[in-house]
């Protein structure tokens, strides 16, 4: 554990401490206060793997500021890349507006700058000054949408219970074997899709069995957003959107880049989240019309 003195005060600079029970629950407390979730559940039941790794400053033993990353590979346009995702950017409030957020930055930057294909990360709208000081730029992303003519059909549509061991390892295994559905794919980050089947999505995942394909969804009034897909075989998503339909849906939204833009509408993305990325990396093609991933979002 490396001490860092600032304004005459010393912290303690620590990573990747998931398993010292005593700083977890600190780092889960500050995670609470700011963005009103814990990581207990999701390190209890094992999804808390090395691909996430906090960076924490501490004083008096307790986790005072943070930046954490995620080391995610994608499948973009047919090429295997790897990404890191910057979040759970948080300090205590007591400890604001002291440089404790910019000295962990910069030793992540510097850290994994050079070992990765491309850095990002989503920003809301509080804070958007602060990451073009460490040479990120904004990257536009766009939505794809799709009006709906609803057509009656037999379905077998079962939200899944994470809860339900069966349905739990259903999940896993669709998506461990899932192939590419969508221009920027996430690969081989199970651990990801059930931090949000554990927390803000618990109720929108379902298992179309017909298909055999494991759907993420939310229905809002006459619309149908259509987070992700799983699914084990390559799939034409005309045949989600009528399996996931019903006679209210008018529209549906879709949270990823799909393969074929073949009849789906596209419009700019002004929502309260804002994509960064590193200009100095080009891993990722900035210029390209396309949505980031919605369940990639850490």
């Amino acid at each position: 554990m490396e001490i860092i003195e600032l304004n005459g005060i010393d912290y303690q600079f620590i990573s990747d401490f998931k398993h010292n029970e005593n700083i977890r629950t600190s780092f889960n407390r500050l995670t609470s206060s700011t963005f009103w979730f814990s990581l207990e559940s999701w390190y209890q039941e094992g999804f808390w793997g090395d691909y996430y790794v906090p960076y924490s400053l501490l004083h008096n033993d307790q986790v005072v500021s943070n930046v954490s990353i995620n080391k995610l590979e994608f499948d973009i346009e047919g090429q295997r890349k790897l990404g890191i995702q910057i979040g759970t950017v948080m300090t205590d409030q007591k400890y604001r507006h002291k440089g404790l957020n910019k000295i962990i930055m910069e030793r992540v930057l510097k850290e994994w700058r050079e070992q990765v294909d491309f850095l990002y990360l989503f920003a809301n709208d509080t804070v958007l000054d602060f990451y073009p000081k460490f040479n990120f730029e904004v990257v536009a992303e766009y939505q794809y949408t799709q009006s709906v003519d609803y057509q009656a059909a037999p379905k077998s549509l079962k939200k899944l219970n994470i809860e339900n061991e069966s349905d739990k390892t259903l999940l896993m295994e669709t998506v461990r074997q899932s192939v590419a559905i969508s221009k920027v794919s996430m690969r081989n980050n199970v651990s990801m899709i059930m931090f949000y089947a554990m927390s803000f999505k618990k109720d929108c995942f379902y298992y179309l069995k017909e298909l055999d394909v494991v759907a993420i969804a939310e229905y809002e009034d006459d619309m149908l957003h259509l987070n992700d897909i799983f699914s084990k075989n390559p799939i034409d998503i005309k045949d989600i959107i009528r399996a996931m339909s019903n006679e209210k849906i008018k529209k549906v939204a879709l949270g990823f880049t799909p393969l074929d833009e073949t009849n789906f509408d596209r419009d700019l993305i002004k929502g309260e989240d804002t994509l960064f990325m590193l200009k100095d990396k080009d891993g990722y093609p900035k210029d390209k019309p396309w949505m980031f991933p919605l369940l990639s979002h850490a």
